[in-house]
């Protein structure tokens, strides 16, 4: 039912032959532990291309995880993560790996609680950042895409975690991180689709979760502060400034329900590097079986555009409202099986759509074109051991 295109049997493969030799020594040695997952789908969508999936359906789509595991000793061990995906025809492929190690890292815990972790390591943002790509943990094949994207998996460098108990059941999970890390994103632009591959350093940031005696119930915020580059090999009039990124987080998970939402931001006034950027997803559903899950999400974001040079003020481009109804059966909690449908709306599409319309006489006020639309269905099968 679902092809595999060469480059994915090729993907496949390779993961397919260290999942059976990593098991074969996992056998011999219990300290190396192997976990995987696999989601694999087909999309279909009766208009515009988006997130990769067009008119005429799509098997090209899928998302591979490989994890090794290795316990030096009751404090250290050793983790690496390799992952494939593809997504369809979009844009992204050509700056995504077909197989690249999104964790690489070693990792200390002392006894005072505090763990230390070094090397490409799990970038702690938001609720989902740590499992978005095992299937059989999510609702939907992906979650709040407006503020994930297909990007900020890791941070290169160094994370340290500490919990701290506060009493009467308030609890908060502090981490502070730096290093750097790969920024990849599709943004609609003046003159089209805009493929978005750059490299932030010298980031310092953190993220604090307050777990409440509400038990599934807790907020969160995460922040850093970075430095685009290239920056110090440009002339000091234009180098840009160092950006804040904020992420806002409220989750509240019950035996039955279950709902969730996530806002983020960012800013950089500075020429040539100006973006104003803004966006966010708000989750909810049932779980009236064990085995059966219904979801309904909404994301929203903008993108302000400016015209530089010129009089015309900016303007906010809305990027896509995209609302997504979907059922999820679990038969057991190694397997999934979903099927979503989604309406999206807005300017963010897989190929140029009319977005800003510049003024072409006084007053030089610029406006938007009418909104495009979509609809695409998306099944799939999601596994993991």
């Amino acid at each position: 039912m679902f092809t595999l295109r060469f480059g994915g049997r090729i993907a496949a493969t390779v993961l397919l032959a260290s999942t059976t030799l990593s098991m074969t020594l996992e056998a011999q040695d219990e300290r190396l532990s192997v976990h995987g997952s696999a989601t694999i789908a087909y999309g279909k969508a009766d208009n515009l291309p988006v997130t990769g999936i067009t008119k005429d359906g799509t098997s090209d789509y899928r998302l591979l995880a490989l994890q090794f595991g290795y316990k030096i000793s009751d404090k250290d061990r050793v983790v690496t993560q390799l992952l494939h995906r593809k997504i369809g025809s979009s844009p992204l492929n050509a700056i995504v790996p077909a197989i690249e190690p999104v964790w690489a890292f070693y990792e200390h815990r002392f006894d005072n609680g505090v763990s230390l972790k070094a090397g490409r390591n799990p970038l702690p943002r938001g609720i989902f950042n740590e499992i978005r790509y095992i299937g059989t943990l999510l609702p939907l094949f992906r979650v709040g895409n407006a503020v994930y994207g297909e990007t900020l998996e890791f941070v290169d460098g160094v994370v340290v975690r500490k919990p701290f108990d506060l009493g009467n059941d308030w609890k908060i999970d502090a981490t502070v991180f730096g290093g750097g890390y790969d920024l990849r994103a599709q943004i609609p632009s003046a003159s089209g689709v805009s493929v978005v591959n750059t490299r932030n350093e010298n980031t310092i940031g953190g993220q604090v979760w307050l777990n409440t005696p509400i038990d599934g119930v807790r907020v969160g915020a995460f922040a850093n502060n970075y430095m685009s580059t290239p920056s110090s090999t440009l002339p000091e009039a234009q180098r840009p400034n160092r950006t804040t990124t904020l992420l806002y987080s409220a989750e509240a998970v019950f035996s039955k329900a279950f709902a969730r939402g996530e806002y983020t931001t960012f800013k950089q006034t500075k020429s040539p590097n100006f973006v104003d950027f803004a966006s966010y997803y708000v989750q909810a559903g049932i779980t009236p079986t064990e085995q059966l899950t219904l979801t309904a999400e909404y994301n929203d974001g903008r993108n302000v555009v400016r015209f530089a040079g010129t009089q015309i003020p900016n303007i906010d481009l809305p990027l896509n409202q995209d609302i997504a109804l979907g059922v999820a059966f679990k038969p057991s909690a190694q397997i999934a099986f979903k099927l979503e449908g989604h309406r999206v709306e807005g300017y963010q599409f897989d190929r140029a759509v009319p977005s800003v319309i510049p003024p072409t006489a006084p007053p030089l006020v610029a406006r938007l074109a009418p909104a495009s639309k979509t609809f695409y269905g998306l099944v799939s099968v999601a596994f993991s051991f």
